[in-house]
């Protein structure tokens, strides 16, 4: 059965490749040593949440290769090869990062209306995200 990839939807973080490589699943972590990051995140964007079956040989038009690069999916297919490789949704790098974006653009001038609009989220969660920043701040 071929590969489909589905589309995240996590609002303005989709897509984005500011993670940080502590906020990532062990799995992920030792994945983006094999296939560096970037790799990771674009696999964790079409796949996450899913089991994939790496081909023992990677052809240049299998899906992998397509969205990773034959080189990439070649250096994914040769440590994985043949196992199912869970992929995890890597939900908490994404809202890290998401975070750090959000008080990034408030710290720009963007007022709270403006940010729960744009992240999809409401105004009490932003104050509450911006809270957090505060808290956590070194001083």
């Amino acid at each position: 059965m071929p590969l489909e990839r589905h589309n995240s939807t996590d609002g303005p973080s989709s897509g984005d490749t500011d993670w940080d490589l502590e906020d990532l699943p062990v799995s992920l972590q030792e994945m983006s040593d094999i296939i560096g990051l970037e790799a990771v995140q674009a696999l964790v964007s079409a796949y996450g949440g899913t089991l994939l079956t790496v081909p023992q040989k990677m052809p240049d038009d299998h899906p992998l290769a397509e969205l990773l690069g034959t080189e990439v999916a070649g250096k994914l297919s040769e440590h994985y090869a043949l196992e199912r490789v869970d992929v995890p949704r890597a939900h908490f790098a994404r809202m890290h990062a998401r975070n750090r974006r959000l008080c990034a653009d408030h710290h720009a001038g963007e007022s709270v209306r403006q940010l729960a609009l744009q992240y999809r989220l409401t105004e009490r969660r932003v104050w509450e995200i911006l809270a957090e920043e505060r808290n956590n701040a070194p001083k």
